[in-house]
């Protein structure tokens, strides 16, 4: 537990079990908005409760997201995407101030085209996805002991990495070796910096928080000498938490995505033209739930429901669930 924390604990004189229900905090769902973009804070794994309760934490978690979109040169047809991740977070909190994640994906993505009378599986893959490295670090704090308050400002900022293969190819209908659609790949091929600021407020068992960051995008080779740029994405949340037990936490909040249009490059071209059916605003309810199950476990479940969308083009976002695991290792 944070040295600061202990502190303030031991002046209160409040029992553990109710200073980790206050420093309950930031558990934004990180259901994604499309396949490689998601809504809210990116580095949820580090502030959940488990994570900042100790010096290291370990996570196995699974989500399921459902993206639907134009198919790109065929009107009245739509390709069906739907992913499985199985996700390995590491947590480790070096300082007070202080959290690191790294977080290792296991991919299932599989498209459906759907139109005309018929359901054709366009592509199936399953595999290691991009991992991602972040960090977040408090800049500045304010306790006050008599309202039982602290508000934070924190700093934050990561790197998604080109660790998921971005080669799988099918053929066309002349039997031409062209790759899947990009977002049918296992990775995105490009790097995925981000940085943002995050704000919390608690008092008692409430707790209020909001979260800004920006994900930039650079651009994949395929192995046929086309590119593909994903947009760059705005993330926001801001929600509302309470803890009414030591061993239950609920939350319930807004989380939003702005990306910008993706951009593709034909094979043998010299200019990007922007993409069909991708980009666009989404905001989602982001309801969720963590119980402390026994001793150093502590189990979870959190969604994301859209509802207000204004996608460019042809495109639908459905509501995805993450389930969960952590364990405090130290």
């Amino acid at each position: 537990m944070p040295k600061w924390i202990l502190e303030v604990t031991r002046l209160r004189g409040l029992p553990s079990a109710l200073l980790i229900a206050r420093m309950f905090f930031a558990f934004t769902p990180k259901a994604n908005a499309c396949s490689i973009c998601g809504c809210g804070d990116p580095l949820l794994a580090a502030s959940d409760p488990a994570a900042i309760t100790g010096l290291l934490r370990l996570q196995l978690d699974t989500e399921y997201l459902r993206v639907d979109a134009g198919t790109d040169g065929m009107p009245g047809y739509t390709d069906q995407l739907t992913q499985w991740s199985y996700r390995l977070n590491a947590v480790v909190r070096p300082i007070s101030r202080l959290s690191l994640i790294a977080t290792v994906p296991l991919l299932d993505k599989t498209i459906h085209t759907v139109g005309g009378g018929t359901d054709e599986t366009a592509s199936h893959l399953t595999g290691l996805g991009d991992a991602e490295l972040g960090a977040r670090y408090a800049l500045w704090r304010a306790i006050n002991l008599g309202w039982g308050r602290v508000q934070e400002v924190a700093l934050a900022g990561g790197l998604m990495l080109p660790t998921g293969s971005n080669g799988a190819k099918t053929t066309d209908t002349i039997g031409t070796s062209i790759p899947v659609d990009p977002h049918g790949q296992l990775g995105t091929g490009g790097w995925g910096p981000f940085l943002g600021l995050h704000y919390r407020f608690e008092q008692g068992p409430w707790l209020a928080f909001a979260d800004f960051s920006y994900r930039m995008r650079t651009t994949g080779s395929y192995f046929d000498g086309s590119k593909y740029k994903f947009g760059d994405a705005a993330l926001w949340s801001v929600h509302g938490q309470y803890r009414p037990i030591a061993t239950l936490a609920v939350d319930l909040g807004i989380d939003g995505r702005y990306a910008r249009i993706d951009e593709a490059t034909a094979t043998g071209g010299s200019s990007a033209n922007a993409v069909d059916n991708t980009g666009g605003l989404v905001l989602s309810g982001a309801p969720g739930v963590y119980v402390n199950a026994l001793g150093a476990f502590w189990v979870f479940a959190r969604g994301q429901i859209p509802f207000y969308k204004n996608l460019l083009g042809e495109q639908d976002v459905k509501p995805s669930l993450a389930l969960g695991v952590q364990y405090q290792v130290l």
